[in-house]
């Protein structure tokens, strides 16, 4: 990737082919769709690259398996299609992972039921790369293995396979493929302006307002998607003030808990009584439960848990455990396990729909555990094209039906010049720097040996390769001529110090919280811990002449803040942390 300075410099000289506004999944997919057509491809981000939705997932590549309850076939064959790819293109981080899904006592016509659903699933993922049939477990293999669940309860379960991944690092790693192909993608700078044609009423123009030193800088484009996710209504009143919203943001809340406290080997998919479902994941060395489905009206910028919606997620992981039999057969879970806490919200398909070209429009005005996924495509107030909901799973599908779109317009202003940019290539475009399975399997091999000479821990390893790919060659290259750069930053969790300076120096990170929040994701596994670290890292940057003692100060007090607000729903922290 170019650095943040001169991509500014370009932008503000040339004309784009493309401009895509938002640095989510969904942004950085079009970005990479479109310049591996060969467009030219500004992608603007006002915050931090997946700063939004694109952190805040439960870190999945599923086939949705409760859409089948809402009888969303297509979407699930969609969904389990590109699980089987993206394990393909990015065998390091997407990884095969077994779930459970428990089945109680009195709830036989459920387990049926739930038995049928995943026949069925199976059979939608026909054709699927590295497919996984599912299989009845009995009651002793099912407490076997997750020997936390509560054996009164139990009568037995069954066991399917779906992808674990990390959200934001696919975000970066689809960014770093579009970069290869030309794009340039660029954060903290905001759109707030549009200028149009008098000839065809297109915007041509994006002001931007660069938000560290407040400079405008006017970036020309020939044709303009709106991927900014919840906000997309916001932008869209900017160039129409009476533009219907579209967007339903959805409130979902997650929490984390120590390995310690629910002994599990497998991930769990949990009914509720209210009729939907929680997934309890081993992630990152800890925990995750999550998550909650509701209607959300607040401000879109940094969502927080509340205790409610705690107090909901340690509910239910109770009621499934030795905690929920006998008086004292187990400790109950309670606000103090929980070592960390995030809200995000999703961009469901809401709103009234009127005008433009829609695609997938929801019909169902009710809550939003019940919304559909399904998402909506359309041409918007001067032909900014719209891209509302979707999945993690098929950003790619999405991404392509947006480029279609833009080069439909494309063609209309200079058919010779754009017929030739049909065909998406990125079913056949490895995530993590590999060229192939070969690179990926004799490079990961590579890393291992160079990792076992300097001595890194192999949960250090592990998490090094999945994070960075074949970029993890140079965060141990760091490490072999700093040694001291091998200490972990929080002693718990295997990310390591020599990070830093490869996420400054590669990646754009800019704040302390891109590094430790969505770089490296120790800001979403042990809050706790994170701020205890925060200073060595803020004065590992400080010796790296990144920053003066004046500016860490100030990453460090919004460090703080951000990091207690998440956390305060679900514990006081100690007085040490704050």
């Amino acid at each position: 990737m170019k650095s943040r300075s001169e991509i500014l410099e370009i932008a503000a000289d040339r004309e784009f082919d493309l401009v895509v506004i938002g640095g989510g999944v969904v942004g950085a997919g079009v970005a990479q769709d479109a310049a591996s057509r060969g467009l030219s491809v500004l992608l603007l981000e006002k915050d931090d690259f997946a700063s939004g939705t694109s952190s805040r997932t439960t870190k999945l590549i599923h086939g949705g398996l409760r859409y089948l309850e809402q009888l969303q076939f297509r979407l699930t064959r969609e969904l389990c299609q590109e699980r089987g790819l993206l394990e393909q293109l990015a065998p390091h981080m997407v990884r095969d992972f077994s779930f459970m899904l428990p089945i109680t006592r009195g709830k036989k016509f459920f387990g049926i039921k739930a038995d049928i659903g995943l026949t069925l699933y199976d059979l939608l993922s026909i054709n699927a790369r590295g497919v996984r049939t599912h299989e009845r477990l009995n009651r002793k293999a099912t407490l076997g293995a997750a020997p936390s669940l509560d054996p009164a309860l139990i009568s037995g379960g069954l066991r399917f396979h779906d992808c674990i991944t990390d959200d934001s690092r696919i975000v970066m790693e689809v960014i770093k493929s579009a970069s290869l192909y030309g794009a340039m993608a660029v954060n903290y700078l905001e759109a707030v302006d549009f200028k149009t044609t008098e000839a065809d009423g297109r915007v041509h123009t994006v002001i931007c307002r660069d938000r560290f030193d407040g400079k405008e800088i006017i970036v020309r484009c020939r044709s303009c998607v709106n991927a900014a996710g919840v906000w997309s209504d916001k932008l869209l009143r900017q160039l129409d003030s009476n533009w219907s919203d579209k967007v339903k943001p959805a409130k979902g809340t997650h929490i984390m808990l120590p390995l310690s406290c629910f002994e599990t080997s497998t991930a769990l998919f949990l009914p509720t009584p209210d009729g939907r479902f929680v997934f309890v994941v081993p992630w990152q060395k800890a925990l995750m439960v999550g998550t909650t489905d509701i209607n959300y009206e607040g401000s879109l910028d940094n969502p927080v848990a509340t205790t409610e919606e705690v107090d909901y997620l340690l509910g239910i992981l109770n009621s499934y455990s030795k905690a929920g039999g006998l008086p004292g057969s187990a400790k109950q879970l309670t606000r103090s396990d929980v070592i960390a806490a995030w809200a995000g919200l999703r961009p469901l398909v809401g709103g009234e729909h009127s005008g433009g070209s829609e695609k997938g429009a929801n019909k169902n005005p009710g809550n939003t555990a019940t919304i559909s996924r399904e998402h909506l495509l359309f041409e918007g107030p001067y032909g900014v094209i719209g891209l509302i909901g979707g999945k993690l799973t098929n950003y790619r599908i999405l991404s392509i039906h947006v480029v279609d779109m833009a080069l439909a317009q494309l063609i209309k202003q200079d058919a010779a010049k754009y017929a030739g940019f049909k065909q998406s290539k990125t079913d056949k475009i490895m995530l993590g720097g590999w060229s192939d399975k070969s690179d990926f399997l004799t490079t990961t091999a590579q890393i291992s040996a160079q990792a076992r000479k300097l001595s890194l821990e192999p949960a250090t390893l592990d998490h090094l390769i999945a994070t960075y790919g074949k970029d993890a060659l140079q965060v141990i290259d760091l490490v072999e001529k700093s040694p001291a750069l091998a200490e972990r930053i929080c002693p718990d969790f295997p990310p390591i110090m020599a990070e830093v300076p490869y996420c400054l120096n590669n990646e754009m990170a800019i704040s302390l919280d891109d590094i430790l929040s969505r770089r490296i994701r120790l800001g979403f596994v042990h809050q706790g811990q994170c701020l205890e670290s925060a200073p060595k890292v803020a004065m590992l940057i400080q010796n790296l002449n990144y920053w003066d003692s004046k500016r860490a100060a100030v990453e460090l007090n919004i460090f703080e803040k951000n990091m207690l607000a998440q956390l305060a729903p679900a514990a006081p922290l100690e007085s040490s942390l704050i």
